[in-house]
């Protein structure tokens, strides 16, 4: 279980300073302070049942529903986390740090809409709180980790991650126009691909190739925005100056703010001069881009329906509809899309979430937008408010985690290590850098290092796994498995994790009672490599008719896998 909204310092403050206080009878304090005592040590096993012992005499106190909400999370219980986290959330509407455990609840049990919501319900109670903040851009550099590794599964989803890429690289530049061309080769059914396309070609005087794209764009989608921004911009460069603003004020008529992005990226030797009339025209020779449109009452009467909206890149207009009172995914995907359009990506977020299962590719692209943007806007906060080492941790972070220079982002780390010295966090975070470079010796230092400040790390522990299985020593990675099983004794990730190493250390009792359950309750393996591991271990312990359907299942997966069989949602 991940372990990102650490406040462990928090609950120790009040433990110490502020159950006395709110205890309603002695014996609620003794159980506030043996429960405390007992998670602070990661021995949920006996924390939990007093606590729940607590809850029956306080059912309604901040405290007990805090501590066992977080116990039940680390645990690996999120779905009973949820109700006590639920009320410690209503009794302090004042306090983030129960909206931030029910961020990493909701975030364990994939429904990442309500976790996107938490931690950003959170932040906004305590907009000066690092811990809120730093636990919002977590949330959102790891989401924009899993939903990139989801994309990079399909060609489709290539397209749009060269698609964000071009959005990151300077405009008028060839690297720019190349990542474009790669992303409409991949997936050439893009809404506005080519349209964006063209108007790289002729920011760097490809005027062939644009109005090849441009041609293209008429055909597949002529009613696409950068189908219109392109079409204006030939009809500019050709000196058909009220051809061209009437394009866009077509286009600001339909979407204010398609228009003024237009006008944020028109090149200004494509600006007339003072003997041309025409509003866009004097309002970008004034220097400004928030041009108004002409109200055109033919782009403006319409439907209210939502899907029509969507298709005609109403974006306004389909941000103002009230969020669907249904499930449907479709519905959540244009909401989020506008939303996003419009430039509030914090509301996208949520909506984009529930509509990424019938938004596919074209929702991840989005989402991966707004989660790097948010993740960056919370720097700027960070940075606004002088939290320096936060703002190197998650400066760390992005660089890790979104871009893959692990190198530069130990830097980050060791900047903000200088300023708070042998914090277990930031250690954590320079080991698991030192793991991503491959230098096994430092990440296993940093990661000791960590947990002599915090003992009971479990996500330092499980990279101090991973780095024991990579040097192949079983025996330490077997040492430290052990700990994290009586932490949290029925999760997967440590099943399988013991399971190989019992198998490299030939032990196939002990391998197959570790692997049987994880493999019997779903744990992934998409290339089959678990179950052919699992069936040499049954046929050394004789069982062969089940050795021979585990095998039969690694083949299958395997088969599938190189089908290029589309990975499920992360």
């Amino acid at each position: 279980m991940l372990a990102r909204f650490g406040l462990r310092c928090v609950i120790s403050l009040l433990t110490l300073s502020a159950v006395a206080q709110q205890a309603e009878s002695g014996s609620l304090d003794g159980l506030l302070k043996d429960g405390a005592l007992l998670s602070r040590q990661a021995d949920y096993a006996h924390a939990i049942p007093i606590l729940l012992r607590a809850k029956q005499l306080a059912p309604q106190n901040y405290l007990v529903n805090l501590l066992l909400g977080e116990d039940l999370l680390r645990s690996g219980h999120p779905s009973d986390a949820v109700a006590p986290l639920r009320i410690a959330a209503a009794v302090r509407a004042d306090d983030e740090t129960a909206e931030g455990y029910l961020g990493e609840t909701e975030e364990a049990r994939g429904n990442f809409a309500l976790a996107a919501e938490a931690f950003q319900a959170a932040a906004a109670r305590s907009p000066d709180s690092e811990h809120a903040l730093v636990g919002w851009a977590d949330y959102c550099v790891d989401r924009f980790r899993a939903l990139a590794l989801w994309l990079r599964s399909t060609p489709r989803g290539v397209a749009a991650l060269l698609r964000v890429q071009a959005q990151g690289t300077p405009s008028g530049t060839p690297a720019r126009e190349q990542l474009l061309q790669q992303a409409a080769a991949a997936d050439p059914q893009q809404v506005g691909i080519w349209g964006e396309l063209g108007m790289a070609q002729a920011e760097i005087g490809m005027h062939t190739d644009a109005e090849t794209s441009l041609t293209t764009a008429l055909e597949r989608q002529p009613r696409a925005s950068s189908t219109w921004k392109l079409e204006a911009l030939k009809a500019a460069a050709q000196g058909h100056w009220s051809e061209a603003e009437s394009r866009l004020q077509a286009l600001g008529a339909r979407s204010p703010a398609e228009l003024q992005r237009a006008l944020a990226e028109w090149p200004r030797a494509l600006i007339p001069k003072q003997d041309v009339n025409g509003a866009i025209w004097q309002c970008l020779r004034e220097g400004s881009t928030d041009c108004p449109a002409k109200k055109d009452a033919v782009e403006r009467r319409g439907t209210s329906n939502p899907e029509t909206l969507f298709t005609e890149e109403r974006w306004e207009q389909l941000a103002a509809v009230p969020p669907p009172k249904t499930d449907k995914a479709l519905l959540w995907f244009h909401r989020g899309v506008a939303l996003a359009q419009t430039g509030n990506c914090p509301q996208a977020i949520p909506s984009l979430e529930r509509g990424l299962k019938d938004g596919a590719e074209a929702a991840g692209y989005w989402l991966i937008v707004c989660y790097g943007s948010e993740a960056g806007h919370a720097t700027a906060q960070l940075a606004a408010q002088n939290k320096e080492v936060a703002v190197h941790r998650i400066r760390g972070d992005i660089l890790l985690s979104m871009k893959g220079d692990a190198s530069a982002a130990n830097a980050e780390y060791g900047e903000a290590l200088r300023l708070r010295p042998n914090d277990p966090d930031l250690l954590e975070k320079s080991a698991e850098a030192y793991l991503a470079f491959g230098d096994l010796d430092h990440a296993q230092q940093t990661g000791h290092a960590a947990l002599t400040e915090d003992p009971n790390r479990e996500t330092t522990l499980q990279l101090l796994v991973r780095v024991a299985m990579n040097q192949r020593d079983y025996q330490e990675a077997l040492k430290v498995l052990d700990q994290l099983q009586k932490m949290e004794p029925e999760d997967p990730w440590t099943r399988v994790q013991m399971g190989t190493a019992y198998a490299q250390t030939d032990h196939p009792q002990d391998a197959v009672h570790s692997l049987e359950p994880a493999l019997a309750a779903g744990y992934p393996d998409e290339k089959g490599a678990l179950h052919a591991l699992f069936a040499g271990q049954l046929r050394k312990l004789g069982r062969e008719q089940e050795a021979k359907s585990a095998a039969q299942e690694a083949i299958r997966l395997a088969n599938a896998f190189q089908e290029h069989s589309p990975k499920s949602q992360p």
